[in-house]
Parts: structure tokens; C-alpha cells; sequence
């Protein structure tokens, strides 16, 4: 077979085969997409559907144009396998929960309770734990397996012989709640059958389980009372509570047959005319829809929906808006035609760029096009002599090398809807799907978005493409989703692990074989600048603020659990303040945020690692404060006046913050 470098003939077909049919994530149409990668496309101009024919027209002429039928059946096949309340909500402007300052401090002579360590304060997420001032919401997951039975002996003193018996169970899972009126001395004051993340309102108290919601009136802690019920049709990706209201997002398959009106859950229809989508049809496999509930009843107020692609989305809320995140697809026929038309128009005989122009100008599917252009490209090799076509392989390759360098922030895009919620005291919340917006790259979590004073920004990795270089970017968007600047090539080589918003400054932490810490100004949206930057071993998956000047990470090194506290007094040149690395392999917080807890009136925070909860003293170093010792994994933690509680998977152990020393273990296996 003829080699000239690293590219054989037919691996230069494969090369361009993969450019022509490799991957589903990335741009829109190339020719939509504009020279200056950090725009938004056209097509993020949206509209609605007036009825399920124009949705059928809408995915049929998405299709003629991309090639991506059957797309919403798998999409739809996978979110009913995957229904969960404990769907990742995706990853702050303020401190998180569990701070002095949040809704459970000191009123007059209320007791402090802790908050769910949250993005934004006054903006609260699911947790298994949920904190009053003389009431905690724990929900456990575990079932409780009773002894083999023995068999009973004959008079001879023989046992007889049968089929073997299998341990009952007993699923001793649910929803515990917790009377704290004596904070050193808490006791169980009931349990709910039901199990899984919680979201409470005042006395109302919303499980989300598998796929239903679950509401209980729990004025009285001994006798809760199941209020309503919810059946989901689509999978939850997250939710929030936000002024009494829940704001709840969910996604589903398109289903081609019937694709409007739209029924994610029961009593709930969204119609036709509240499904937004692009104007230039984009391929759409999956539908995401905001919905507010009240927690009371759970009657819906509003709900509205907006096509895009199935995949990982991140969900970000503010005070009114709802932010939804959805990979774009890319349309790698016209791509690879684009790079072969106006990068190898030199090389490629005048027969062949004018055949692949009249092939790029076809109303044909993108799977049509692509059979096209690799027999094109298959018939142009052929006519070549050995020599020349060694030349050609390897040219091809450097060139496209250098050709997805230059364009890597075309093959990755995450587009960006809006929902604005308006509502006041009087009038229940509507939901209406407002601006749109695109960016290169994707995001981490939820902490990679943000809001403030008008503006939204978001950081993303932009994966290599054909063995380029991955970098991170940094945009700031406008109301209208417009971008206006940006911060790229943070981290080359790297991808994001953690991301932190502070007012007019973001922290950024990338890593592959080291931590860049990024320090980034975005005091001026139109010019926002990378201040500051600090290597180090390791890396943080989550980022805290301590204070104006301190951060915290939380991350790994070298395999286990790694602290270390940032110095940004000054941002041009941020420094390592103190580090410690535990000897334990992981973190709950390295999978929730909610894990985590702080408590400045004591100057601590508590971590989970392992088996164990570390409560470490943050304002002189990491000194550890105490460890309390759980049941299986430690899992969260809360505070209620000056009394830790610590939870483990079946068990609660109670601190006394102002000695250190425990009181008491409460058993949640009963």
C-alpha cells in the first residue's frame, strides 16, 4: 500500500470520512455560522409552531438539509430509561448556602439553621437535605436485609431439608424527619415512604422520586400529610425554588408522529404555539420545557418548551430567567466540502471542486451528500500516479491538521435559550422563552454560567479537533444573547475542571498534568482579560469563596483529596495561601456542591472524604477542627444554633461546635 508519512491512501479516505460522518456535536450549518467564531449564528432568531404539521414540515426540512432521522426515537428511548430525581443539576454571585447570611440565620430569637450550599443565595436546589430551624429532611437510600431464616428441628433433632429461603428485605429507605428542637439532643419524629431529592417551601415539602413528585404538608413533623402527585413523562434536569414557586426543567424525544402539543407531566400540556425553535430549521431531536409549580398543590402555572438536541444540558436560574444549555449539531458535509473547496482548490483538479460545489448546492440529506463527496474525493485519488498521490496524502494531511486548528471553534457549539419568568404576588409566574444565543465550545456544570447586572457569561472547553490542541474560553453575552466579549485559549492542551463567578472576577481552573488557576476581569464585558495565573499540582473540581480575597479548591492530587486556599488579593498574581491533601481517595462533594458546608460564625467548613467528615478551621490554615466517624460514607452535614449534624448513610451524629465533642448518634434505620 502506498505510505508517504503517516497517511496511506485509504487512511486519507478515513480521514475524510471522519470529517464527513464523525461525532454529532458542534456547529450549525458552516454557511450560517459566522467568520468571528465568538457570534451567534442567524439561526438563533427563534419562533413557534402553529400546529403539529408545521413541527412535522420543521423536522422534515431539518432533516433533508442534516441527515438526522430516527434522531428523536433514540433521544426518547433513553430519557424513559434514565427518569431520575437525582439527575445532575449540570455544577455565584453571593456566598453559597450555609452561611450566616442565608434564610436559616438568627431572626429576633430564631434559632440559625444551615441553607443546601447552593449557586445563588435565595435561589434553592434539590438535596437529600433540608434544614429548619427545628426540623431536618433527610433522605436515605437502603434497604434493610433480615437474618436467614434456620429451619425449625424434627423430634429426632434432624432438620428437614427444603428449597433454600431467600432473606427478606425490607426497604427502609425514605424521607426522615427530624425533630431539632433540642439541637444537642435531636430525635426522629417520622418517616416518609418515599425517597429522593427535596425541595421545601415553608411547610411544603416536594420529593422527587424516580419519575413522579411527591408533595407533603408538614406543618406537624409527626404527622405529615401527603398532599399531591405527580407522574413525569420527560426526565428531570433539574430544578430550583425561587419566591415559593418551583421552576422545574425537564427534556423529552421528539416524537415525530405527534410532536406537539407536548405533555411532560400530568395536567401539564404545552401547546404548539409555546414551542419555540430556530427559524433556519436546525435538527431537533429532543424538547426542553420550563415549568413553574406551585409547591402548595403542585398546579402548574405556565410551561414552555424549545427544540434542540439531546445530550448534556447545564441549567442555569436566576431571579427571572431560566437558562437552558443544548449541544448543537454539526453539519460535517458541508464542512468538509467547505475545507476542500476553498482551502484545496489549488490541488484538487477543477472537475472535482466543481463537482463538489454542484454536490454542496443538492437538496439532498446530509448521509446523501457525504456518499457524494467520498466518491468524489475516492475518484480523484484513483487518477492520480503513485507519486502524486503520496504528495497529495500527506499535503491533505498537514493541511487539514492546520485547516481544524484554525476552525476548531466551528466543529463544537452550545446553544443557549433564555425562559423568562415574570410573575408578582398577585398573578401566578408565566414562563416565556425569550432570547437565544450560541458559543463555541461546552460548558462543565452549572457553575460555568452566570448572570449579573444584565450580563450573562459562560466558560467552555473547545475540544481538539483532529488531534489540534483543546482550549477554554470565557464569554460575556448580552440581554439578547449577543456576545460582546471574550477571554480564549485559557489553558491550551487542557479542559475546564471548575469554574467560580465573584462579582466583576471569575475563577477559572483548567488541568491536564497541572492547575492552572486563571484570574479573569470582567469588569469591562466588551474587553474582559485574563489578570492572573497560577501553575500548580493537581487540580480543583470545586471552587468556594472564603472571603474578598481567599478562595477555596477542592480537588485531587496524585489520587486523593487535595485542599488548597487561593490568596487573590491581587489578581494579577494570585498565590497559594495554604494546601493539605488528605489521605482519602474521593469527596462527596467532587459529585454534589451540596455536600459541601460553611459556617463563618465558627470560621469552618465541613468536608466529606471517604468514610469520614472533616470540620476544618479556614481562618489561619486547614487545621482540622474534629472528624466524626459515619456509617458508610459521610454525606452532608447541616447546622442547627451552634450543633453540627453530621449524616452518614444510615446514621446522624450531633457536635457540639463550641467544644468539639459529639453528643449524640441517632439511628435512621428504625
Amino acid at each position: 500500500m502506498t505510505r508517504i508519512g503517516s497517511l496511506s491512501m485509504a487512511q486519507l479516505a478515513i480521514v475524510v470520512g471522519v470529517l464527513l460522518v464523525g461525532g454529532t456535536v458542534g456547529a450549525v450549518v458552516l454557511d450560517a455560522v459566522p467568520d468571528d467564531p465568538s457570534e451567534s449564528p442567524e439561526d438563533d432568531v427563534v419562533s413557534t409552531f402553529d400546529s403539529p404539521e408545521e413541527f412535522r414540515s420543521y423536522l422534515r426540512e431539518a432533516e433533508a438539509t442534516s441527515g438526522t432521522a430516527g434522531l428523536g426515537d433514540q433521544v426518547q428511548a433513553s430519557t424513559a430509561r434514565t427518569t431520575s430525581a437525582d439527575a445532575p443539576a449540570a455544577e455565584p454571585q453571593a456566598e453559597a448556602g450555609g452561611d450566616d447570611g442565608g434564610s436559616g440565620a438568627s431572626v429576633g430569637e430564631q434559632r440559625r439553621a444551615s441553607d443546601t450550599n447552593v449557586q445563588i443565595e435565595g435561589i434553592d436546589e434539590p438535596d437529600r437535605l433540608k434544614t429548619t430551624s427545628d426540623t431536618l429532611y433527610y433522605a436515605t437510600r437502603q434497604r434493610y436485609v433480615h437474618p436467614t431464616p434456620i429451619p425449625e428441628p424434627t423430634p429426632e433433632g434432624r432438620t428437614v431439608e427444603s428449597e433454600p429461603v431467600e432473606a427478606p428485605t425490607e426497604d427502609r429507605s425514605g424521607v426522615h424527619l427530624i425533630n431539632a428542637s433540642d439541637p444537642a439532643a435531636p430525635e426522629v419524629a417520622s418517616r416518609l415512604n418515599v425517597s429522593g431529592r427535596l425541595l421545601l417551601a415553608n411547610d411544603s415539602l416536594v420529593v422527587f422520586e424516580g419519575d413522579r413528585l411527591v408533595g407533603y404538608d408538614v406543618a406537624d413533623r409527626e404527622n405529615p400529610e401527603r398532599t399531591w402527585s405527580k407522574s413525569l413523562s420527560d426526565r428531570v434536569v433539574t430544578a430550583r425554588l425561587h419566591a415559593d414557586t418551583v421552576y422545574l426543567v425537564t427534556v423529552d424525544g421528539v416524537d415525530r408522529r405527534s410532536p406537539c402539543p407536548i405533555r411532560p407531566m400530568d395536567d401539564v400540556v404545552v401547546p404548539c404555539s409555546s414551542i419555540h425553535h430556530p427559524t433556519e430549521p436546525a435538527p431537533a431531536d429532543a424538547t426542553y420545557t420550563v415549568t413553574t409549580l406551585d409547591p402548595t398543590d403542585g398546579e402548574a402555572s405556565d410551561s414552555a418548551s424549545f427544540v434542540g438536541s439531546g445530550g448534556d444540558s447545564v441549567v442555569y436560574v436566576s431571579a427571572d430567567s431560566v437558562y437552558v444549555t443544548y449541544q448543537k449539531p454539526l453539519n460535517r458535509a458541508d464542512m468538509v466540502a467547505e475545507f476542500l473547496v476553498t482551502n484545496q482548490s489549488d490541488r484538487l483538479d477543477e472537475d472535482t471542486v466543481d463537482r463538489i460545489e454542484e454536490i454542496r448546492g443538492y437538496e439532498l440529506s446530509q448521509r446523501s451528500k457525504r456518499f457524494e463527496i467520498q466518491r468524489t474525493i475516492d475518484s480523484w485519488l484513483a487518477g492520480l500516479n503513485d507519486s502524486e498521490r503520496r504528495e497529495a496524502e500527506q499535503a491533505l494531511e498537514d493541511d487539514l491538521q492546520a485547516w481544524a486548528a484554525d476552525n476548531k471553534r466551528r466543529f463544537q457549539r452550545t446553544g443557549i435559550v433564555a425562559f423568562d419568568v415574570e410573575g408578582d404576588d398577585t398573578d401566578a409566574p408565566r414562563v416565556e422563552a425569550g432570547a437565544t444565543g450560541s458559543v463555541p465550545g461546552r460548558p462543565l456544570n452549572q457553575f460555568s454560567l452566570d448572570e449579573r447586572n444584565g450580563e450573562f457569561r459562560i466558560a467552555t472547553t473547545v475540544d481538539g479537533a483532529f488531534g489540534t490542541d483543546s482550549e477554554n474560553d470565557l464569554y460575556v453575552l448580552d440581554e439578547d444573547l449577543d456576545v460582546t466579549g471574550s477571554v480564549q485559549g485559557m489553558g491550551i492542551t487542557e479542559r475546564i475542571y471548575s469554574v467560580r463567578y465573584t462579582d466583576d472576577e471569575a475563577y477559572v481552573v483548567t488541568f491536564r498534568r497541572i492547575d492552572p488557576f486563571h484570574v479573569v476581569d470582567l469588569s469591562d464585558a466588551e474587553n474582559p482579560t485574563v489578570e492572573g495565573e497560577l501553575k500548580l499540582p493537581g487540580f480543583s473540581s470545586y471552587l468556594h469563596p472564603l472571603s474578598e480575597d481567599r478562595i477555596l479548591g477542592i480537588g485531587e492530587e496524585g489520587g486523593k483529596v487535595k485542599l488548597v486556599v487561593f490568596d487573590v488579593s491581587e489578581p494579577s498574581n494570585p498565590t497559594v495561601e495554604t494546601d493539605r491533601i488528605l489521605d482519602q481517595r474521593w469527596s462527596a462533594v467532587g459529585e454534589s456542591h451540596h455536600a459541601f458546608l460553611l459556617d463563618r460564625r465558627h470560621g469552618v467548613f465541613f468536608l466529606p472524604a471517604g468514610d469520614t467528615g472533616y470540620v476544618f478551621n479556614y481562618t489561619d490554615g486547614l487545621d482540622v477542627e474534629t472528624t466524626v466517624d459515619t456509617d458508610g460514607s459521610a454525606r452532608r452535614a447541616a447546622y442547627v444554633g451552634d450543633h453540627l449534624y453530621v449524616f452518614g448513610d444510615s446514621s446522624l451524629t450531633v457536635v457540639d461546635e463550641r467544644s468539639w465533642e459529639e453528643t449524640t448518634t441517632v439511628s435512621l434505620a428504625e
